[in-house]
């Protein structure tokens, strides 16, 4: 079956406290939608529609090879998949919908979960993860036969469900002709006034259509970023990611804690990574190559056999055997 993703990054992010939307923050040199669209995409996603609401002509002068649609207000997600109704016509199968603030959703994950909705035919699946702490976070309410009943929102629950530690994500899989059949029937009758698309779990289970439950193996992937402090946790795991790509894949690193590699550099075998080394954007380095202390590299080609220490390069290119070290008075 198709499968269609649905970037949910309208919002504004006021607890990031910047002129920035939210996710306009760059993690190790790219936009923290960005990491949303490719996991979509890895994850099968053949076409991607992203909402932009806040400050959108500056998000979507980041994106690229993506359908946008406009949440002119901002109503609640429920609301921001209407806004998308459009963009979405002729679209079938599975409908992947993700927030655009949570960077570190795997295409592993992502995929499991459009498998899961696909093979057994529910309207929709959805993400969970399981808490030391799940305060904050709307609990997932299973039924006698382990089934999901519904999503309790943290402040209505009651004693007994204030031990749940199963937490919903915000992550889900719709079939999308399902959703758009009854998302006309989603309320606002809230505080805020908002649609809310948690609430379709409900209306499913009363209409008694299926809903099925994936437990993501790492809570770490269901971070979402709100704030600053989120922002360095969220780059930290990535870094850590990356850095054991490399590892594995040959790369020596003394100290991968200080090794900040973006997504889309190549790094040859045997090369020797030392701290404080900066390797972004589309940079290529070759084998055999000593990089560091100290360096900064940036959209640059690296041979193999060359060292630099102490150094800045942007769009650069590095002949094989070649060395960039300052000189020494």
């Amino acid at each position: 079956m198709s499968a269609t993703a649905l970037i949910l990054a309208a919002g504004e992010g006021t607890r990031m406290k910047s002129s920035l939307p939210k996710v306009a923050h760059r993690i190790l040199g790219l936009p923290m939608v960005e990491y949303a669209i490719r996991a979509t995409r890895e994850a099968g996603c053949e076409r991607v529609v992203v909402v932009t609401g806040h400050e959108a002509d500056a998000v979507e002068a980041l994106i690229d090879e993506v359908t946008f649609a406009r949440q002119e207000q901002r109503l609640g997600t429920g609301h921001a998949v209407m806004c998308a109704a459009d963009a979405l016509k002729g679209a079938t199968g599975s409908l992947l919908v993700v927030a655009g603030d949570c960077p570190l959703l795997t295409a592993e994950t992502l995929a499991e979960l459009i498998q899961s909705r696909e093979k057994t035919d529910a309207a929709c699946s959805l993400l969970t993860a399981r808490l030391v702490d799940p305060s904050g976070y709307g609990r997932i309410v299973r039924a006698g036969d382990g089934s999901v009943a519904g999503i309790v929102e943290d402040k209505d629950l009651t004693g007994a469900q204030r031990g749940i530690d199963e937490v919903n994500t915000s992550t889900y899989c719709f079939d999308i002709e399902t959703l758009f059949t009854h998302l006309r029937s989603l309320g606002n009758d809230n505080a805020q006034g908002e649609y809310y698309l948690t609430d379709m779990i409900a209306l499913f289970r009363r209409e008694g259509l299926g809903v099925v439950a994936v437990e993501a193996t790492d809570p770490d992937e269901t971070l979402g970023v709100n704030s600053r402090v989120q922002l360095a946790e969220a780059a930290r795991v990535l870094q850590r990611r990356i850095n054991e790509c490399h590892m594995l894949s040959g790369v020596t690193m003394t100290d991968p804690g200080l090794a900040w590699i973006s997504p889309d550099v190549t790094i040859g075998r045997d090369t020797v990574v030392e701290p404080m080394t900066f390797l972004f954007g589309t940079t290529s380095v070759g084998e055999r190559c000593e990089l560091g202390p100290n360096v900064r590299v940036t959209d640059s080609q690296v041979g193999d056999g060359c060292t630099i220490r102490d150094t800045v390069l942007t769009e650069s290119v590095l002949a094989d055997g070649a060395s960039a070290i300052p000189c020494q008075k």
